[in-house]
């Protein structure tokens, strides 16, 4: 059963190695104590344009009353905009939080503190390989943390009874020219005998750099790195560098918030120490290199798979890319969802408004919409175990279904469905064994999946503006019937279905009497007024598939198809009738009343609109001495 006891989770950027690493400390340490994680996380600060005005939708999703505490990796948010927005709402609620954060907190917090291991590297290089002169390359790009580790670099020097000379410090961006330039610079005065630089990245470009200028690492150059990565362990000689405890910080974070949550102060300490790891690079030989065969065949992996997912996500995109139907898209969708590795659980969840139309649109196009629940929340795909589970709708207390969450013990990443500044909803994820593994190319499915609901609302914007222009160009303004456009697109068609189904054909010719005196007396507003009820007599008479139109004037004109001469004749009377009970009801000062005339005709092959003129002309005599007679009895 899904635990009754939550934690939420607000994290960016998700795909990150320290974003799952300290998730997955979060998840493990919160589950040894009864609790679930809920993690929303966001892909803010991405330079993807105005695309990314929704990104604030992630504060919609959760239900924050759910919650016993929240954790807040406030650090992996790129846009302060959005961080600040979340802060702001964080502040608003009532239960214990917890900031995972390096700067400007506005919570309890936990750090990382992996930046004094620059000054023990240093230490390091002075004392036991004996090196009289160390610079530090830091990172021009990333100067929060650079600076930081430069004055721990610094510290360490002074401590020895050392300076930094004028060509042993630098700052340099992750390029090639500009990590040269820096070796350069540090040779100036001649070869150092070490240099620590800001992280593993910057380490292995000043490596690359250094062995293609001819020197010997560690044998004329030493180096060391910060922050533990794949690549600083595969490469000879194995990089000498800092533990990256990403794990460690999530534990430590969950049982800082369960101390808050129980009442009591947050657990010590505030800090999760690195430690240094002394490898090859530095002048030390701890360390056996692996076989680097390892290490290609995972790089090969590496490769094929970014390959494939490109692919794929190229292949999602177009499969989506002209999607109209919701449900037509979905069943493209439930093809690509099994391709997500480890991915236990898949869910598609729309707000009840998900697909609404501007007020703007809804005037031009003289529509309405229903108003929507914002409380209920449509789950319309769900994958689970790799069997599609039916939609359903359900109450936004929970953000799944209730029997998804009885019968779970997942912890669910929540990523907001979003095009600009329209919310559509977000996806909810599950793992195998609740072992995150949500890779980089999930974005373009994210990215995949806005653009397809953002068609389709396009597409039902665009269809009703097209009905509009439609009816614009076919319809009578006054009466809401055709017009001769309308009618003389409809003709033919009638027609047809006439002479293949072997049905009579009858043409109405209606015309209303006294309109020259209710224009006169009463004004035009008057007469257009009597026309439009006259247009709604004829058209609540009318069958599917009849043709009424109103060319000009008070003539009216229906076409039929079907109507025996029984029918015909009572058709002519419900006019009658439903103008005769209006004037009994309307406390108007004047009666609408009307001429009708009508003819028939059962159409064989070769039968044209010609003869159907002839028709019209036939009721139209009819209709003519229909008005003397009632012309006659008002004398």
């Amino acid at each position: 059963m899904y635990h009754a006891k939550k934690i939420g989770i607000f994290i960016s950027h998700i795909f990150g190695a320290y974003q799952q690493g300290l998730c997955q400390g979060i998840i493990d340490r919160a589950v040894e104590y009864g609790y679930t994680a809920e993690i929303f996380t966001s892909l803010d600060g991405e330079n993807l344009g105005s695309y990314a005005l929704g990104e604030e939708s992630i504060l919609h999703i959760p239900n924050y009353d759910s919650f016993d505490g929240i954790l807040f990796a406030s650090d992996t948010y790129i846009s302060q905009e959005l961080r600040h927005k979340i802060l702001k709402r964080l502040k608003m609620l009532p239960c214990p939080i917890v900031e995972i954060a390096v700067k400007d907190a506005a919570f309890s917090a936990v750090s990382l503190e992996n930046n004094s291991m620059t000054g023990d590297l240093t230490a390091h290089f002075l004392t036991v390989h004996h090196a009289s002169r160390v610079c530090f390359l830091g990172c021009a790009s990333e100067s929060y943390i650079s600076d930081k580790r430069e004055s721990y670099y610094r510290e360490a020097l002074k401590k020895l009874g050392k300076t930094p000379g004028e060509n042993d410090v630098y700052h340099c961006r992750y390029e090639d020219g500009d990590v040269n330039r820096a070796l350069a610079f540090f040779c100036r005065t001649g070869t150092p005998e070490a240099v620590v630089c800001y992280n593993d990245r910057l380490a292995l470009m000043f490596l690359a750099a250094a062995l293609a200028a001819g020197y010997r690492v560690p044998g004329d150059i030493a180096i060391t790195g910060c922050d533990d990565t794949p690549d600083g362990r595969n490469v000879s000689p194995m990089l000498t560098t800092v533990s990256f405890p990403v794990y460690e910080l999530g534990t430590a974070t969950v049982e800082n918030l369960l101390a808050l949550i129980r009442g009591g102060s947050p657990a010590s300490p505030a800090f999760v120490n690195a430690k240094p790891l002394i490898r090859n690079s530095c002048g030390c030989r701890p360390v056996e290199n692996a076989n680097a065969v390892f290490f290609m065949q995972t790089l090969s992996s590496r490769i094929t798979s970014l390959e494939s997912s490109i692919l794929g996500s190229m292949n999602m995109s177009s499969s989506l890319q002209h999607v109209t139907d919701l449900d037509a898209g979905l069943e493209l969708l439930e093809a690509f969802v099994p391709q997500i590795e480890h991915c236990r659980e898949f869910y598609l969840c729309l707000y009840s408004d998900w697909d609404s139309v501007s007020s703007h649109i809804l005037a031009l196009t003289n529509n309405e919409e229903p108003v929507a629940d914002t409380d209920t929340i449509l789950m319309k795909f769900a994958l689970k175990n790799g069997k599609r589970l039916p939609e359903c709708s359900y109450r936004k207390k929970n953000l799944l279904p209730d029997y998804v969450y009885s019968a779970s013990d997942c912890a669910y990443i929540y990523i907001p469905l979003y095009f600009e500044t329209k919310k559509f909803g977000y996806l909810a994820l599950a793992y195998e064994e609740n072992r995150i593994d949500y890779q980089f190319r999930l974005v373009q499915w994210q990215m995949n999946i806005n653009q397809m609901l953002q068609g389709i609302c396009e597409a039902k914007r665009t269809g009703m503006l097209v009905n509009r222009l439609e009816d614009i160009y076919m319809k009578d303004v006054l009466t809401g019937l055709y017009n001769r456009h309308g009618y003389d697109r409809l003709e033919e068609p009638l027609l047809q279905r006439a002479v293949s189904e072997g049905l009579p054909l009858t043409a109405f010719l209606i015309d209303m009497d006294r309109l020259k005196m209710i224009n006169d007396t009463y004004g035009h507003s008057e007469g257009d007024f009597a026309i439009q009820v006259l247009g709604q007599a004829i058209g609540s008479t009318a069958a599917e598939g009849d043709i009424c139109a109103r060319f000009s004037g008070d003539e009216f004109y229906m076409l039929t198809a079907g109507l025996s001469e029984k029918e015909a004749k009572q058709r002519a009377k419900s006019i009658a009738a439903y103008l005769d009970n209006y004037n009994k009801l309307s406390g108007k000062a004047y009666d609408i009343s009307c001429s009708c005339g009508y003819a028939s005709a059962l159409p064989a092959p070769g039968f044209t609109a010609e003869h159907i003129q002839e028709l019209f002309s036939l009721a139209d005599r009819q209709m003519y001495l229909e008005k003397e007679k009632h012309h006659a009895s008002r004398s």
